[in-house]
């Protein structure tokens, strides 16, 4: 672990970069097949072989592992066979077979975050999704980029080049997230206006409700971290009811999700439109649970994982009175629970309430509120879920340097 944590941290930092990219450049609506999916596989491929190499340069710099060069041959020679093999099995089916790519290489970031500047990493990290969202605005202007709009509701719903209006909603929320946690956290008149100004926007222009809700919510309870973290802590202090909440709330979501998934009948014919209550307005949020337990009924809780290939679709009990087949999969408990299966989601649950835990246990409060709004964004769109875009997942083992408190303790100390 001491060989993890030393050794240059823009290495890895750059291995993190590249994977966002690779994840952002298919969520832009490119018109030209020059800027198709397939043609950003080579990043996929540089992640691939370039955390091969970072794995054997941190080998070769081990200490131990110097003084029996009988065994960091054969090391580094089974790691270049093993990128070697997962390349050709991806290679046979990029498309599916890339959430065993998405598994390691998140498995991978995580345990190298070990040590490193976790501000730094964000610092670099923020230019990606804003990046994103200007090539996409700017791809429109010059015919690179085109638009999306929801089905009947071409007048309220705009992508501004992005692939769907909810993906420019939550590529936005990510970058204020991470602007939020950098620069505005002390600066809540800001915050405000960031936020909530964005959040109007995205209810308006963009259509994405359940952003536009995060949004505004987000610096009305930011206000309540921020005074706890200048609060003075008493040595051994536990937790309190909502410390506890929402250290747990990784499970709690979980456990939400797979329930009304199960209960998935209940949840149409109380929340679905009918002809007399046309009106439904958590019929988009009831979709996820439908759709979820459709999925879950068919394909189960696989162990390691499973493809989701249907031979006939899937249509909810036609008792109910609701008409509704499979066709898209937003929950991510539910989603992952089955393509990356049930050890992976068990292992996902604790490593995010750890870093709930860790947030809380370093008094960074501010970590811990993003955490539950991914948990709970989690609930309504995959990426939640995933080390590209949640990036309190690479908080844990991360180093976090507070230069604020370290400058108040020297004054103290003098």
């Amino acid at each position: 672990m001491e060989t993890v944590k030393k050794g240059p941290d823009f290495l890895y930092f750059i291995l993190v970069i590249c994977y966002v990219v690779s994840e952002y450049a298919e969520r832009i609506y490119w018109t030209s097949d020059i800027f198709s999916v397939s043609r950003f596989n080579f990043l996929d491929y540089f992640i691939l072989f370039g955390s091969g190499v970072y794995l054997c340069y941190k080998i070769t710099v081990w200490k131990k592992l110097l003084e029996k060069p009988y065994i960091l041959l054969p090391l580094i020679l089974a790691i270049g066979a093993l990128c070697g093999l997962l390349l050709m099995f991806l290679d046979q089916d990029w498309k599916h077979r890339k959430v065993v790519f998405t598994v390691i290489i998140d498995i991978f970031l995580c345990l190298m975050a070990y040590g490193k500047n976790y501000k730094k990493l964000l610092q670099w990290l923020v230019f990606v999704p804003a990046a994103t969202l200007l090539i996409a605005g700017l791809g429109l202007l010059t015919g690179l980029t085109q638009e999306f709009v929801k089905v009947g509701q071409e007048e309220s719903t705009h992508s501004l080049g992005i692939i769907y209006p909810n993906t420019w909603g939550y590529i936005a929320f990510q970058t204020m997230l991470l602007v939020w946690y950098l620069y505005l956290r002390k600066k809540p008149l800001i915050s405000f206006a960031m936020f909530w100004l964005t959040g109007v926007f995205m209810y308006f222009v963009i259509g994405c409700k359940t952003i536009a809700g995060l949004s505004l919510a987000f610096p009305l309870i930011s206000l309540l971290t921020v005074q706890m973290e200048k609060r003075e802590r008493a040595p051994g202090k536990k937790p309190g009811a909502i410390g506890w909440l929402a250290i747990a709330l990784p499970i709690l979501c979980y456990a939400l999700s797979i329930g009304l998934c199960l209960a998935k009948e209940w949840v149409a014919v109380t929340f679905y439109p009918t002809e007399l209550h046309p009106n439904a307005p958590l019929h988009s949020t009831a979709m996820r649970f439908v759709q979820g337990g459709l999925a879950l009924d068919y394909f189960g809780f696989p162990l390691f994982g499973r493809q989701m290939t249907l031979k006939a679709p899937l249509y909810l009990d036609p008792s109910t009175g609701v008409v509704e087949h499979l066709y898209v999969m937003d929950n991510a408990y539910a989603t992952f629970t089955i393509t990356k299966g049930v050890l992976w989601i068990a292992a996902c649950l604790a490593w995010l309430t750890f870093a709930q835990w860790r947030g809380w246990k370093n008094k960074d409060y501010s970590i811990l509120l993003i955490g539950s709004f991914m948990l709970i964004f989690a609930v309504m769109e995959r990426p939640g879920l995933e080390v590209w875009y949640n990036f309190v997942m690479l908080y844990p083992l991360a180093s976090i340097a507070e230069p604020d408190t370290k400058k108040a303790s020297g004054k103290r100390l003098r």
